[in-house]
């Protein structure tokens, strides 16, 4: 699943990248954290509520649609494995060396809110990639490891060219009359080999161009150089400072016990183990977020100010 990053006027695509990773990694950690059902819900509505004010559901649709499979399918297996719990919804066969299949409503729940919390981690994955310039983003990993960021932003660079070169001398090899998908798998094989062929010799013409291009510029000759560099703005302080007030919050409630959930033996109640101002903390820096997002396309004033 490649990044499909597209360049939007809206404030997320206007933050500095570290803001912007900020933004889409504060919801999967907070699905990591949180054990409430309710403030699992609570985290998934405010992700997707940063997607369509974000204009990036389209984008995030490939990982949405993962996410649900993922989710699916951890609901359908996990009351299968797991026998837990008190109140049992299905008794099933008995298995050798397995025992009996019994379905609890425990493990059921348990498998439902386990796979929200699957879902929002790729839903914040697909938040990242598709507001997080990757560009900008190479550029920080540069400052860590230079040559590392390099490969990787050689790799994202010349990946989609070959995608379309390779297309383009496929269809002139079904032009030619070439039989590309006809007989048997070594006859494919055999029928493929001038496209490597030509794809890896212009690899090599390529991989010398970039150098040739590199050493014109003077890399690796001194202090690096950059064309543009993104400085904090008041916004990324306005975007940033919620998120780490709930993420505080969240760990030092998790850390001292607060707002614990258990689901086996017995299922306990979520309004009993709920607490009114951390479920207000959530809402009130998701409403923040969301707020300063569609107000910042809308309003010319207050873009012109932060």
């Amino acid at each position: 699943m490649l990044p499909v990053y597209r360049e939007k006027p809206t404030l997320m695509h206007r933050l500095h990248p570290l803001t912007s990773i900020l933004v889409s990694l504060a919801p999967a950690i907070l699905a990591l954290i949180l054990e409430n059902p309710l403030y699992l819900a609570l985290v998934c509505a405010g992700l997707l509520g940063l997607l369509a004010v974000a204009e990036v559901w389209g984008g995030c649709r490939s990982f949405l649609r993962l996410g649900l499979v993922m989710a699916f399918f951890i609901l359908i297996i996990n009351p299968l494995v797991n026998r837990q719990g008190e109140h049992i919804l299905v008794y099933g066969p008995r298995l050798p060396f397995w025992g009996s299949v019994n379905i609890t409503v425990e493990a059921l729940l348990y498998g439902l809110f386990a796979g929200l919390r699957v879902f929002i981690i790729i839903a914040a994955c697909g938040l990242m990639s598709t507001t997080v310039n990757p560009d900008e983003l190479l550029d920080l990993l540069a400052r860590v490891s230079l040559r590392s960021s390099l490969a990787a932003a050689l790799a994202v660079r010349l990946y989609p060219a070959m995608i379309i070169e390779a297309e383009r001398i496929k269809e002139v090899q079904l032009a030619r009359g070439d039989r590309l998908n006809e007989g048997g798998y070594w006859a494919r094989l055999k029928a493929h080999l001038p496209l490597w062929f030509s794809l890896f010799q212009s690899s090599l013409d390529r991989a010398a161009s970039i150098a040739e291009a590199m050493s014109a510029r003077g890399f690796g000759r001194g202090g690096r150089t950059v064309y543009r560099k993104k400085s904090f703005q008041p916004r990324d302080a306005l975007v940033a400072l919620p998120l780490i007030l709930v993420l505080a919050g969240t760990i030092g409630a998790s850390v001292a016990g607060l707002g614990a959930f258990a689901f086996f033996p017995s299922l306990a109640r979520p309004l009993n183990s709920w607490s009114p101002f951390f479920l207000g903390l959530i809402a009130w820096g998701f409403s923040i977020l969301i707020f300063l997002i569609w107000s910042w396309k809308r309003w010319h004033w207050l873009r012109s100010k932060i």
